[in-house]
């Protein structure tokens, strides 16, 4: 941000004042007052934001305008009261500096101009002190503030005394156009608007401002993007993708699976997109969590030969295909599959059987004894969670971040888009985000994986891009995790957010999500479109039938 204007307008004066809150403190929240919503929802108190906001109003009616927080929590229902030092403590923990508000703050330091603060505010000075402390703002010699001196900007009257103290020049720089500016001006001040963090932010990035007029939320995961956009500006395409909207999603499932990790012996992340999922439990904190080879393919070849299931004996002839069995290469559909396997039974089972006996021994090495968390991204059928129960001898629960179907074992869910329709873009974001460099998994022995060697050139790209993936959304962990700790966003939030990036998909750019392939199969032939288009409805239409009858 170009400060300039700021420093010239500086030039004669004897003091510079700042207003604090929205010019060199931003909450991570794009209204103030959703900071009440914030604290709603971490404390359980329900109807808290509305009764904060209601006291607030009637505390300025009833006792002075310039209230301070002891007088609001005085008017303030007593099935509240135990949450003000909370909100005091959410202000410390949750307040960051404007970054370039602090570089013109200290470069005019530097010059050597008398530095003041003022605020209409009704936190206590030591609070709001802290607050400046943290963020870095230090050396300024005086600081008014409302409910203190019970003089305020929204009048004017504090700039009275702010003039006779520090004049005869001071220029006042805020965010607020009629209190920081027009009425500092009137009372003789010099007065230049500072455009806050949020304005700047709306300005490139207009679809979230129509996110953020949602409550709830919405304002949070705007506002932790608006404060990491300032820190790192637009970077590249991958990166900034992964790490604005993965990002979220792999934050809040890390910490719902610590949330649920009590009671068992380990987490187990399940290839290929429990990989990240992983890396960001570990990230925040969770430990005992191993990582294992398994497939929708693996499942279904491995864990009982369904032949009532078309799409099984195709997946069988294909995976054994692989490990050499004579007659099985060429075949294309689903019937002759089925036909092969009839004609060839004996050979086949047996050489299923043993490629289960030697997966067994790979997953009971990984999997261990005890009750174990099994984490995975997106089920409809469960046949990981149930195929390695069996493999390994042990007793799993599931740990998604969404299932498309609640017909299932033991589990708990992030998200349940089980009565959802056309969720096609928000399940395969999710898998896409989450996966590891890893091509396509084609067997599991008991050395360990094995992977298709000839990858199609969606899986080749999207390995190219992974570690960006990776790196995007990790270090957007890390840069919530600093913020908010160990919180989970709201899922419905979560997608509305995906609304955000899907919407600005357009066309069929190969080097973008609105041009990816993503494999529908079991055997990573078939690629459709990441994102859900509409040419892909009756595919879809046929999965979600064939989802239906296969439970």
């Amino acid at each position: 941000m170009d400060t300039s204007i700021y420093l010239k307008a500086a030039e004669g004066c004897s003091a510079v004042a700042f207003d604090v809150f929205d010019t060199l403190i931003v909450r991570p929240f794009v209204r103030p007052d959703d900071l009440f919503d914030f604290m709603e929802r971490t404390e359980g108190k329900e109807g808290f934001a509305k009764a904060r906001v209601s006291a607030e109003r009637q505390a300025r009616r009833q006792i002075r305008q310039e209230i301070n927080i002891d007088e609001i929590y005085s008017v303030l229902g007593p099935g509240y009261s135990d949450l003000k030092e909370k909100e005091i403590a959410c202000e410390l923990d949750l307040c960051r500096a404007d970054s370039d508000a602090l570089a013109l703050y200290d470069s005019l330091k530097e010059k050597g101009f008398n530095i003041i603060l003022v605020s209409d505010m009704y936190l206590p000075r030591k609070v709001i002190e802290g607050i400046l402390q943290k963020c870095g703002f230090s050396g300024y010699s005086k600081f008014y503030l409302s409910n203190e001196l019970d003089l305020n900007k929204a009048s004017g009257s504090v700039y009275d005394l702010i003039l006779k103290e520090n004049g005869p020049a001071v220029l006042m720089i805020g965010d607020n156009r009629g209190s920081d500016v027009s009425n500092a001006a009137a009372h003789g001040l010099r007065a230049e608007r500072w455009v806050p963090l949020r304005e700047r932010y709306f300005a490139s990035h207009p679809k979230e401002k129509g996110y953020c007029s949602k409550r709830g939320d919405a304002s949070l995961i705007a506002g932790i993007d608006m404060l990491r956009w300032q820190a790192l500006g637009e970077g590249e395409y991958w990166y900034d993708t992964a790490g604005r909207f993965g990002g979220p999603m792999v934050y809040s499932f890390a910490n719902f699976i610590r949330r649920n990790r009590a009671g068992y012996g380990r987490v187990l992340f399940v290839s290929r997109d429990g990989y990240v999922p992983m890396l960001a439990y570990r990230e925040m904190g969770g430990e005992d969590g191993a990582y294992i080879h398994c497939s929708r393919m693996l499942s279904t070849v491995l864990g009982g030969n369904n032949l009532t299931d078309r799409d099984s004996a195709l997946t069988i002839v294909r995976y054994l295909e692989g490990k050499g069995l004579e007659g099985a290469s060429g075949i294309k559909d689903f019937d002759s599959a089925r036909r092969f396997i009839e004609e060839h039974s004996d050979t086949v089972y047996e050489m299923c059987r043993d490629a289960a006996d030697s997966y067994s021994r790979y997953a009971r090495g990984i999997v261990g004894r005890g009750k174990v968390l099994m984490a995975d991204t997106t089920t409809m059928r469960y046949s990981s969670q149930r195929f390695l129960a069996d493999a390994a001898g042990a007793e799993i629960d599931g740990c998604y971040f969404a299932v498309t179907s609640q017909d299932g074992p033991a589990h708990v869910q992030f998200i349940d888009r089980s009565k959802q329709h056309l969720t096609w873009s928000y399940v395969n974001l999710a898998e896409f985000f989450f996966s590891s460099s890893e091509p396509p998994l084609a067997d599991v022995t008991v050395e360990g994986p094995v992977f298709f060697s000839d990858p199609s050139e969606h899986e080749r790209y999207r390995e190219e891009i992974q570690p960006a993936l990776e790196k995007g959304q990790l270090d957007y962990v890390r840069f919530a995790k600093d913020i908010l700790g160990d919180y989970v966003f709201d899922p419905k939030a979560l997608d509305s957010w995906l609304d955000v990036l899907i919407s600005n998909e357009k066309g069929n750019d190969p080097r973008r999500l609105s041009g990816m392939g993503w494999g529908v199969d079991k055997g990573h032939k078939d690629y459709r479109p990441l994102l859900f288009r509409w040419s892909q409805l009756p595919f879809a239409l046929k999965q979600t039938v064939a989802g239906i009858f296969k439970k």
